[in-house]
């Protein structure tokens, strides 16, 4: 179990690069809850927030954006010209740990975008983002949706083993520390998973949610080995495989120099004549991925940079709802 938080539970997500306040309202109908409700693990112990007979009302906090306009106490709203949400008791917090892999190879933003390193810079990478800025944008997603649900949520970076470890905690004000993580990290060096994995299962402990972006540019058979410490314990892991439209498909060019970000190896490729080969290799890489993952049990999602993060949690999310393994 954690500490109950110290945070301010009624402060407002301020807004950051990762979670734009504009766009919140699109992540009102989502929920973020263990697959084992379904199953029985957590039955009758991570209730949902609806409302009805047998839920018990609890407190109120100030309305933010995207909050459900039902929630709203019209009639506090009549004695104080603010709004507020109801909220009602859960029978048990949901624990949420993020981790996210800041190594080199994340900081990939294409041909056109060569040399900057996601996570820094303005709002332009949002258009055109690198692998740690999708991920970023998918965990920030998470993380309100999560905190929302008046459940916890911890961050972590994958950098040379564990970094910027932040423990799990509720409330908006903590969201807000959790995003100024986000925005402080940057893409460099490499992620040791195994390492991150390794600190993580020492820092938590009990049943909850591990959800890792990465791009998976690791030794499987170890990364999976600590992966399964997780499911061992009795918790559940969600892999978002994180990768740039050139990995999938190549650019569109020709004779290219291709540089490994980690170790600054070169090398000189003819485009065309490799990208047969090299679109075989790649679906390889990712399919075997995916196949040791969910023989584990673990959910795994491949994502591109190319596809929208709103679209990309709400596309999981559902299918993940409908009790089918993506």
């Amino acid at each position: 179990m954690y500490p109950a938080t110290d945070a301010d539970d009624t402060a407002k997500p301020t807004g950051s690069r990762y979670l734009r306040v504009q766009e919140l309202g699109r992540l009102r109908d989502v929920v973020f809850a263990p697959r084992r409700v379904v199953k029985g693990v957590y039955t009758g112990r991570h209730a949902s927030r609806q409302r009805g007979q047998g839920v018990e009302f609890n407190d109120y906090r100030e309305y933010s954006p995207g909050d459900e306009v039902g929630d709203i106490d019209w009639k506090v709203f009549g004695r104080s010209d603010r709004l507020y949400v109801k909220l009602f008791e859960h029978q048990a917090d949901l624990t949420v740990t993020l981790l996210v892999d800041a190594s080199a190879s994340m900081g990939y933003t294409g041909v056109e975008g060569a040399g900057r390193a996601g996570g820094t810079g303005d709002i332009r990478g949002i258009n055109n983002p690198s692998k740690y800025d999708q991920a970023c944008l998918m965990a920030g997603a998470i993380a309100f949706v999560t905190v929302r649900q008046q459940d916890r949520v911890g961050f972590a970076l994958a950098q040379e083993g564990l970094h910027e470890a932040m423990v799990p905690r509720g409330g908006f004000a903590h969201l807000n520390h959790v995003l100024g993580a986000m925005e402080r990290g940057q893409a460099k060096g490499e992620a040791h998973l195994t390492e991150a994995l390794g600190g993580l299962g020492r820092r938590t402990s009990g049943r909850g949610l591990l959800v890792l972006f990465s791009d998976l540019m690791e030794d499987r058979d170890a990364v999976m080995q600590a992966l399964g410490a997780f499911t061992a314990r009795g918790g559940e892991v969600i892999v978002f495989q994180v990768l740039h439209e050139d990995e999938l498909r190549l650019p569109d060019v020709g004779e290219a120099v291709f540089v490994d970000s980690e170790t600054g190896e070169r090398v000189r490729v003819d485009v065309a004549g490799v990208r047969r080969a090299y679109r075989e290799k790649i679906v390889q890489a990712t399919d075997g991925w995916r196949d040791a993952l969910v023989a584990r049990g673990i959910d795994y999602r491949l994502v591109s940079t190319g596809t929208h993060y709103h679209e990309a949690i709400r596309d999981y999310l559902f299918t993940r709802a409908g009790g089918r393994m993506p």
